[in-house]
């Protein structure tokens, strides 16, 4: 009998690496816009969740943060940039024994998580600061950004909208004259004349 003979890959194959598939999906749970306090010292807590596509966490997963090697930034306990943890039971994996440079600023943390031929990323956002600048920074942002504002604004706009029109019914004995408009904009409602 002929013994048949095998194909060996040639060195080139061999050395192809797998196709990735960005099919895992990294979420921040934590870290993202919150401030690592320089002058106390605290650092915010980084940690975040790998799903695959359905949302199913991922546990095992080899999960990459890496801080940046220039600008505001920070290090872990054996002075690198990067740490690689992996995930639990739950897809959580967080970033553990670091502390932030003294440079003042956003510090953008890139997060890759990898299992077999699966891999996904995202980017956290932490501020490098002190107790006193985060205090600038909340009292900083506009008071039109909080939902209750928006919702009690816009609410009062529609109720004194409704007012105006009932008020306006009354007053002409239950019909609305023709050619009146009532319209709402920013700055409260306005009773106009005809068109």
């Amino acid at each position: 009998m002929r013994a048949q003979a095998q194909a060996t890959p040639s060195p080139a194959q061999a050395a192809k690496p797998a196709v990735m598939s960005q099919s895992l999906r990294v979420l921040a749970l934590t870290g993202n816009g919150e401030v690592n306090d320089l002058e106390g010292r605290v650092m915010a807590p980084l940690v975040v969740n790998v799903l695959d596509q359905n949302g199913r966490p991922i546990e095992g997963a080899d999960v990459v943060f890496r801080f940046p090697v220039s600008g505001p930034s920070a290090t872990f306990a054996d002075g690198s940039t990067s740490q690689t943890v992996r995930s639990n039971a739950d897809g959580q994996a967080g970033a553990s024994g670091w502390m932030a440079n003294s440079q003042l600023g956003n510090v953008r943390v890139q997060v890759t998580a990898t299992q077999g031929n699966e891999m996904g990323g995202t980017v956290i956002t932490m501020i490098n600061g002190s107790r006193a600048s985060a205090q600038d920074l909340r009292k900083s942002k506009s008071w039109w950004s909080s939902k209750w504002v928006k919702i009690g604004v816009i609410g009062g706009a529609a109720a004194a909208t409704g007012l105006s029109i009932w008020a306006t019914h009354r007053g002409s004995g239950g019909t609305v004259a023709s050619g009146t408009t009532v319209s709402a904009s920013p700055g409260g409602p306005t009773i106009g004349g005809p068109r």
